[in-house]
């Protein structure tokens, strides 16, 4: 299977005074496998020139930006004034930073190449460390991915009302390696998963506006349908000593903010449909 490592490189952490991350023992750790890994140049949302990264600019939504994006020059146009309520009552929509939109382009980039690939691919960030038994579980997601469609490799512990529990399965294999987190998640990381074209698709779909974090939109089952599955026994584990995007709230006006409270009531009335 083929593995792409979302990394900065050094002359963007260099420009913008960001951290460049050696990735040398991570892909040398993969290749010694059998699976193949190579680098993907992750998207920053700034241009050397100073403007916005094409694909961000034209996939966020001028309302749900950070204040220092929108003095960029982003302003926001009608059909955006009225469609920001939509995305704050279905998406609980909130103003993304630099650092999230640019993180969003490049998993949403990783999801065209894996439609262009035709293949299910790896996908991992530079954050994070292979446990002993990765190989064995990429193995094992090779074999049954096609069925399952998308599978996380780990996931971060920010609720701990959020976990998961055991995937009710014919395949007493699958049902042994696979778990499905079924509580609502406003993102639990996406340090690393194994993803078919089927599903790229959907997360396309779904992405048309960013408004929220690309690891929210991803486990929203609620939005596109798709199981928010995880290895029991994670394959990676997250590197906290280079970890990664803040995510800071900006106060948001009395509309908007009951359209996100209404968010929750949505959600109550799907759990039960």
């Amino acid at each position: 299977m083929r593995v792409f490592i979302i990394s900065l490189n050094k002359k963007v952490c260099d420009t913008f005074g960001l951290v460049f991350r050696d990735t040398t023992t991570l892909l040398n750790n993969i290749n010694a496998t059998h699976h193949k890994a190579e680098i993907f140049d992750a998207i920053y949302s700034k241009t050397f020139e100073g403007g916005l990264h094409p694909l961000v600019k034209k996939r966020l939504h001028p309302y749900f930006i950070a204040q220092n994006i929108k003095d960029m020059g982003i302003a926001i146009d009608l059909i955006s004034e009225f469609s920001k309520f939509y995305y704050a009552l279905k998406y609980h929509a909130k103003f993304m930073s630099l650092g999230e939109l640019g993180c969003y382009a490049s998993h949403y980039s990783l999801w065209e190449k894996c439609i262009d690939l035709n293949e299910p691919i790896c996908i991992l960030e530079d954050d994070i460390t292979l446990k002993e038994n990765f190989k064995e579980d990429l193995d094992f997601l090779e074999k049954h991915i096609q069925e399952l469609g998308y599978v996380r490799l780990m996931h971060l512990p920010y609720d701990p009302n959020v976990k998961s529990e055991p995937l009710d399965h014919q395949n007493q294999e699958i049902q042994e390696y696979i778990g499905i987190i079924k509580a609502y998640s406003e993102g639990v990381g996406t340090q690393g998963y194994v993803i078919t074209p089927k599903i790229a698709k959907v997360f396309l779909k779904y992405s048309q506006r960013w408004v929220v974090p690309v690891d929210t939109i991803m486990d929203a089952t609620f939005i596109h349908g798709v199981k928010n599955l995880v290895l029991q026994s994670f394959a990676i584990a997250d590197d906290e000593q280079i970890s990664t995007i803040a995510r800071k709230e900006e106060p948001y006006s009395p509309k908007i903010a009951l359209m996100r409270e209404l968010h929750f009531k949505y959600l109550k009335w799907w759990q039960f449909v």
